[in-house]
């Protein structure tokens, strides 16, 4: 696994959030809120206003702010996560070959239609250093951690109703395989008692000792994570329509 060391200490300070970071939210009672805030032009959550900045590389923007970006984008047309995790997988396994510019040309792919997509911010910075670009680099990795650490800032992942805020089904897994470093030692799903989908999966750290070879028992440390607004979009544009139209 290829290591971000500056992530992980950032991550290992005051379980991953600082307090005065940490979001007061709740999906069932604040998602459609947030997305129609972002809507109106006399919000200071206004989606265009917030983009400016985020593109811009504005390191002031708040968790909150984020997520509300985040949540806005879900709106968005082309938002349809599920057709993004070939080429999230595609990204990913270009930077293992060391084939550097072809990941940056895929990750520049997917983010000119997601730029919300937590793993092409990840690769695409990592590929740029790879090639001597630092700070490009370090503007990508800064939208990797932005968006991470807002997600991060939606609750503990423990349960339903403290579920990890996610755009991307796959969001998921890479939070556990990258800042987390660990492996997923299960892999579930359920619905909250407002039937909102969530991913439940297993974490345990990398560097624990693997009961099939002999040694200690691992604990798996189930984990939650809220995809309500991807599985509405599950079946793209097209099959959105077909669905709708029956």
């Amino acid at each position: 696994m290829r290591n971000l060391t500056a992530f992980l200490i950032l991550l290992t300070c005051t379980c991953f959030i600082s307090a005065q970071d940490k979001i007061d939210f709740k999906y069932s009672r604040d998602y459609n809120r947030i997305l129609e805030l972002t809507k109106s032009d006399t919000s200071k959550l206004y989606y265009p206003n917030l983009f400016k900045r985020y593109i811009a590389g504005d390191s002031t923007l708040t968790n909150y702010e984020v997520l509300s970006l985040q949540i806005g984008y879900t709106d968005n047309e082309n938002y349809w996560p599920y057709q993004d995790i070939e080429l999230e997988r595609e990204i990913w396994t270009l930077n293992e070959k060391k084939q550097y510019k072809e990941a940056i040309k895929s990750s520049s792919m997917l983010l000119s239609r997601n730029p919300f997509n937590m793993i092409a911010c990840r690769e695409k910075s990592y590929a740029l250093g790879k090639i001597g670009q630092k700070d490009s680099s370090d503007y990508y990795f800064n939208r990797f951690n932005q968006i991470v650490l807002s997600d991060l800032a939606t609750g503990d992942g423990e349960s339903y109703e403290t579920s990890w805020f996610v755009i991307s089904p796959a969001d998921g897994q890479w939070i556990i395989k990258l800042p987390l470093e660990g492996e997923i030692c299960f892999m579930g799903f359920g619905r909250d008692k407002d039937k909102n989908f969530h991913d439940i999966l297993g974490y345990k750290p990398d560097n624990e000792v693997d009961s099939s070879k002999g040694g200690k028992e691992s604990n798996c440390t189930h984990l939650y994570f809220n995809i309500q607004h991807a599985v509405k979009r599950m079946f793209g544009k097209n099959g959105m329509k077909k669905t709708e139209e029956k």
